[in-house]
């Protein structure tokens, strides 16, 4: 016995609402379809086992369906492939340390780079980290000054031709050219000290 889809042609189960196969709704099929019934003489006595849940959950609804619908038979949503979750990788623990010891996490997250600089938004400029609230405005760091980047377990910092430069360890950085970072190492970004730690 079934309801046969009157978009695709499949066979559902009875009292099915949707389509496994397109979605389609079954609401007003199942009273017009001719149901073949199974003559009593063929069937054999079953075993009264206990009715286990076994398919995909509906993320919308909940009902647990057959393993190989596509869509819901409750609610007729589509049915989200199985994903397999990796772990996120581990976390970067990194920090700048302004001069007065104030403590500015690089939270690097999925990125592998971090953009330094100072929030403007009538310019739409949104840097990774701000350093408008620590001084930056007064000490010359440009909006996009530069970017901290994580790559095979190491850290480097490149100046992004900012106005007043980047310093490393008292040495002007060259633009557009990245640099080791170390932990300990000193930053100036315009005239404003960093310190770089990391684990």
């Amino acid at each position: 016995m079934g309801i046969k889809c009157p978009q695709c042609g499949t066979e559902n189960l009875d009292g099915a609402l949707f389509c496994d196969e397109c979605g389609a709704s079954l609401s007003d099929v199942g009273a017009e379809v001719e149901k073949t019934e199974v003559a009593p003489a063929e069937v054999e006595q079953a075993q009264e086992l206990p009715q286990v849940a076994v398919g995909r959950a509906c993320s919308s609804c909940g009902h647990v369906n057959p393993e190989d619908a596509r869509f819901c038979e409750n609610c007729g949503a589509a049915l989200e492939e199985e994903v397999k979750v990796t772990p996120p990788p581990p976390t970067v623990m990194a920090k700048l340390v302004t001069s007065e010891g104030v403590e500015i996490e690089l939270d690097f997250g999925s990125k592998s780079e971090l953009l330094i600089g100072r929030a403007d938004p009538v310019s739409r400029v949104f840097p990774d980290v701000d350093l408008t609230p620590h001084g930056g405005y007064e000490a010359g760091v440009s909006r996009r000054h530069c970017i901290i980047r994580y790559s095979d377990g190491k850290f480097s910092v490149e100046d992004l031709e900012s106005t007043n430069g980047t310093k490393l360890n008292g040495k002007f950085i060259p633009p557009k050219v990245p640099q080791p970072l170390n932990d300990g190492d000193e930053l100036i970004l315009g005239a404003l000290v960093l310190k770089f730690h990391c684990k």
